[in-house]
């Protein structure tokens, strides 16, 4: 009944329930269903007409014992036409770009390939060839929220996900795609069209050796028919925790960006200025900084400012991700090794804290490090000598430390999983860097920034303007991606665009539209619920009263935004939503009194978070108090 070759895969048919099969005939000129696991094909007669039960349970028609598989996980319907219906399974069923929900019908295609949970599955009609499906291309919208949906599956894991991006330079003949992804890729990677000459492809679990050598192959199959072909591949999560991370990444590989060099530009106007001013104050000494702020606001470019703000900017900027490196590979790329103290250790060679004498150390993702290394930093921080590995006496060092990190460090303090004296070493101050969409007014100025960029990367002599119905969605969605997501979309965009003009059709319509900007001020009734967590003790030298006079010209700096709004509207009339966001802000000042300045336990007196209670203080205008 069934013709398998060598998968990981266990499929059985149930003889008794599957009696009407018919080997050869079918609907429409269906013969079989193909099953493809990490192997050869397995091959299964269908019915004339009736209906086939897929699942992992023993009373499945058709039983696949894989993980991804339901125990009831879709019906496969065969008549006049062949559909497939979820049966609410908990990995989903995939047709084309659309993720099938429980009870939502697809019409199966004879030839084309679709998906139960990590499963592939064609319907062939009788005499077609069960080696190789006919692929279609995905939609560059499937593949980003196909993207999503993995990392956020994958969240604490080690790897598995990589993204790769292609240029293909001039037109391949009919079939020429087709015949090169069949012959290259494997049948679970998902292939999408970024733009005209663009692909993507998603890679899933994927080895790192037969990641390179699928997309060697693929490079070399496409030059047999183009002028250029060009990759870049970005890995989860060393080149990035997020989709609009990778995709960058993997963008500015194919363009050819240099290692390391950062697009994103130092913006101007509003909060941004006053960030600014802090930053010019902040880098003529050397206090540790921490940069705080969602993924993808640009924690990396403000570091850089630092750098090149103070007097050591004329030495290195060495930057490192903690995030995505191993603890035994980021304890020697931070701290260096001496020949032989490991096994791979064929030379001496300095690390990362070393080679920034006299410049400045960028530790990205701070929150991230596990313990023991966290331990070793304190004492470098301490003492002002690093250690190699496997070295016997250490060796003093002169750098500047700045850390950055998409989590709030003092609950990480109070959860335990951050030292808390590693924090006050590394904490002189915090920079807090508001999200895009809290920054409205600097999209336009940053897309066509962006818009420039994109135009000189790809060669294009015009340069399209930015409709103002296009405008329109950018200043209206919610970016949670911010200045990166932002840069992504721009870029692909000027991509698509054949006119004189970036339209709406060019955007993501259908994602911006599905999550718009929440208005900036809202009732405190309506804000965010507060999460808990303790405030850890600072040292008595650095407490300083919310009461006290302002002791730093940076809170000053700070004020003088919302002192300028209040005095222009003391002269208008009083509209609802300023009665509102006056009222909010005098509950602030009061939790603040009450709580003696400290911010978590007046964030939880508010009843809202603590990053929420931050943003507001911004707002508003009004200084963060020291603890």
């Amino acid at each position: 009944m069934a013709s398998r070759g060598d998968s990981n895969l266990t499929t059985q048919v149930n003889a008794t329930a599957l009696q009407n099969l018919v080997s050869g005939e079918g609907a429409a000129g269906v013969a079989r269903l193909v099953v493809l696991g990490s192997g050869l094909p397995a091959q299964y007669a269908l019915p004339l007409e009736g209906e086939v039960l897929i699942g992992r349970s023993e009373a499945s028609n058709l039983r696949i014992d894989e993980d991804s598989i339901s125990r009831r996980h879709a019906m496969l319907r065969v008549g006049e036409r062949v559909t497939l219906e979820d049966l609410g399974s908990t990995n989903g069923s995939r047709v084309r770009d659309r993720q099938l929900k429980r009870g939502d019908i697809a019409e199966i295609i004879p030839g084309e390939a679709f998906e139960l949970g990590k499963v592939m599955c064609i319907v062939q009609r009788k005499g077609g060839a069960p080696d190789k499906p006919r692929r279609n291309l995905k939609t560059h919208g499937y593949v980003e929220a196909r993207l999503e949906e993995e990392i956020d599956k994958r969240e604490g894991a080690s790897g598995g996900i990589a993204l790769a991006r292609i240029h293909v330079e001039g037109h391949l003949p009919d079939g020429a795609l087709d015949d090169a992804v069949a012959r290259t890729l494997g049948v679970a990677d998902i292939v999408g069209e970024y733009g005209p000459g663009e692909l993507e492809v998603l890679f899933l679990d994927v080895p790192q050796q037969q990641l390179e050598i699928r997309c060697d192959r693929l490079v070399l199959a496409l030059k047999g028919h183009a002028k250029k072909v060009s990759l870049g591949v970005a890995v989860w999560p060393q080149d990035g925790l997020s989709a609009a991370a990778l995709f960058e990444h993997a963008n500015d590989r194919v363009q050819g960006a240099r290692a390391g060099e950062t697009s994103q530009p130092m913006v101007r106007g509003g909060a941004m200025d006053r960030l600014k001013k802090l930053i010019e104050r902040v880098a003529s000494s050397d206090i540790s900084v921490v940069l705080q702020g969602e993924t993808g606001v640009g924690k990396e470019v403000f570091a850089r400012e630092l750098h090149r703000a103070s007097e050591r900017s004329q030495r290195p900027f060495m930057g490192i991700n903690c995030a995505a490196l191993t603890e035994p590979l980021l304890e020697s790329e931070l701290f260096g090794h001496e020949k032989g103290s490991f096994s791979g250790a064929v030379a001496t060679k300095p690390g990362l804290l070393e080679v920034a004498e006299k410049g400045t150390v960028f530790l990205d993702e701070i929150a991230e490090m596990s313990p023991a290394i966290q331990a070793k930093l304190l004492r470098v921080l301490e003492e002002r000598q690093v250690l190699r590995v496997g070295g016997l006496s250490p060796r003093p060092i002169d750098v500047r430390f700045l850390a950055a990190t998409h989590r709030d460090l003092e609950e990480e303090v109070a959860a335990g999983r951050f030292r808390q004296d590693l924090y006050f070493r590394l904490n002189g101050i915090t920079l807090d860097i508001p999200p895009l969409r809290e920054r409205v007014e600097e999209i336009e100025g940053l897309s066509r920034t962006f818009l420039l960029d994109a135009c000189r990367r790809q060669k294009r002599l015009d340069t399209p303007r930015i409709g103002s119905d296009a405008l329109a969605l950018l200043r209206g969605y919610a970016w949670p991606g911010n200045v990166r997501e932002l840069r992504n979309v721009i870029e692909r965009a000027v991509l698509l665009c054949t006119g004189s003009a970036i339209t709406p059709e060019l955007l993501p319509v259908e994602k911006m539209l599905r999550n718009k900007r929440a208005p900036r001020s809202v009732a405190p009734s309506d804000v965010e619920p507060a999460r808990p967590a303790t405030q850890p003790t600072r040292p008595a030298a650095r407490t300083t009263s919310f009461a006290d006079p302002p002791p730093t010209v940076e809170i000053q700096a700070l004020r003088s935004s919302g002192e300028e709004t209040d005095a222009a509207h003391a002269s208008s009339p009083r509209s609802l939503k300023h009665s509102v966001e006056e009222v909010e802000r005098e509950r602030i000042l009061e939790a603040l009194r009450l709580c003696a300045g400290n911010q978590t336990k007046a964030a939880q007196m508010l009843g809202i978070s603590r990053r929420t209670l931050l943003n507001r203080l911004d707002q508003y205008g009004l200084p963060r108090p020291r603890k």
